[in-house]
């Protein structure tokens, strides 16, 4: 075989390995892709996202033509090698000749490119699309005649249930839902809090052990009254000595019932009920069912040391779930306060991600995993190397954030003032 002959047929052998490694790409690239991404991108009339959603709306069909053409290819390229071969070094070569083609195959038409797509998933699913959409509606009669002929080889076959959803997947479909109407906003986040609702544990939903009002067994009836008129509890922890060795939690109903029948309690340990201890890592969804076992609506947490970390209450667990539970006895508080177009007061006990949604600053999935349950008093005791004073402030992704009020070491609120694009790469820290 002569120089252009032998050119001829390795250029053909190339290029069969180019469009394998085109559709492995391609395949990939739809299988990581977000679909909420390329939706967004086709609702602002992006024509190449309109067809890569359909693709995605149609993968099952785009994956047989992807597993048609790479077929057509890998076989190709390995039929042209093995003819030329055998033409001009006989039979003997085959052999090495397979081991060769077989290791460029998958190096270059099914490791490289898949490893590329799924790394720029995005921009390659765009990029992709249009051929993609060509070789389905040319391909179209032996796809669906493949898929007939699959389908009905399948039905003769048991097979496994079918796989549930991932919790992805399921925040996906909720998402979906909210945006086309099916579910409106609030029952959007129901779900949604329904599904995070066993990742919560006590140590993000307490009330802090800086806010605990409780009573001392020593103390007498009168400073007990005291302390029940400055405030609208209906349970308080009993403790001896201090906030640490709790050893009771009183109901102020049957305290005030006693100290109105005219027969006061003089030792409050005979009415106190028996309080449930659990550690700061305790699951809330855990948490419930044993409160509601004990028939208890108050609970102490603590820390590793043993220590009093803070309490939480039924109202505060469901409140995680549903959202605030307002009743007469509450008042009315701003935790987000706007002061001007881009400055806003928040309470340092709102958590970071939902200030930062609210104020429309992005981030990606990595931060969104680091922040998750993170309190704004959090972050800010993070930055700072001790403890931060009124008007301390620093850098977080593109907002200042200024320590506004603080109260006894604890910060109280803070400000949060969004910075122009031009000032985002300046220094997250200041």
């Amino acid at each position: 075989m002569d120089g252009d002959g032998r050119s001829t047929w390795l250029l053909a052998v190339v290029l069969c390995i180019l469009g394998a490694f085109y559709f492995a790409v391609t395949e990939t690239a739809f299988a990581s892709v977000s679909r909420n991404k390329i939706k967004t991108l086709a609702e602002k009339d992006n024509e190449k996202a309109k067809t890569a959603l359909y693709i995605l709306d149609h993968f099952d069909s785009a994956i047989t033509t992807i597993l048609i053409c790479t077929n057509i290819l890998h076989i190709a390229a390995a039929s042209i090698v093995t003819v030329n071969v055998t033409r001009i070094w006989g039979l003997n070569a085959v052999s090495v000749s397979t081991i060769i083609t077989t290791l460029a195959v998958f190096f270059f038409a099914e490791m490289l490119p898949k490893s590329i797509a799924r790394k720029y998933s995005s921009k390659l699913s765009l990029a992709t699309a249009g051929v993609l959409r060509f070789f389905m509606i040319v391909l179209k009669p032996l796809a669906s005649l493949l898929t007939w002929i699959g389908n009905g080889a399948a039905k003769l076959t048991k097979g496994d249930g079918e796989v549930s959803v991932t919790e992805d997947e399921l925040y996906d479909i909720i998402e979906d839902m909210t945006e086309s109407g099916s579910l409106d906003e609030e029952q959007g986040d129901l779900i949604s809090s329904a599904l995070q609702f066993q990742d919560v544990t006590a140590e993000s939903i307490l009330t802090s052990r800086v806010d605990v009002v409780g009573i001392d067994v020593k103390m007498s009836t009168e400073e007990i009254i005291d302390i029940i008129k400055k405030g609208n509890h209906s349970r308080l922890p009993v403790y001896e000595g201090s906030l640490d060795h709790i050893i009771g939690i009183l109901s102020i109903r049957k305290f005030v019932k006693a100290y109105l029948s005219g027969k006061p309690v003089k030792d409050i340990t005979k009415i106190m009920e028996k309080p449930i201890f659990v550690h700061q890592s305790a699951k809330i969804d855990d948490l419930l069912s044993m409160m509601s076992k004990e028939k208890q609506n108050l609970a102490v947490v603590t820390d590793n040391y043993g220590g009093t970390l803070g309490i939480v209450s039924v109202e505060d667990i469901l409140e995680e779930l549903v959202g605030e539970i307002w009743d007469e006895d509450d008042s009315a508080q701003e935790t987000f306060v706007k002061i001007t177009d881009d400055l806003y007061s928040v309470d340092a006990d709102d958590l970071v991600t939902d200030v930062l949604d609210e104020l429309g600053v992005e981030y990606d999935e990595e931060t969104e995993d680091e922040l998750s349950n993170k309190l704004m008093s959090e972050l800010a005791y993070e930055h700072f190397q001790e403890i931060p004073k009124e008007g301390d402030r620093f850098r977080y992704l593109n907002t200042e954030i200024t320590v506004q009020i603080m109260k006894q070491n604890r910060i109280v609120r803070l400000k949060v003032k969004i910075l122009p694009e031009e000032q985002e790469k300046e220094g997250e820290d200041r």
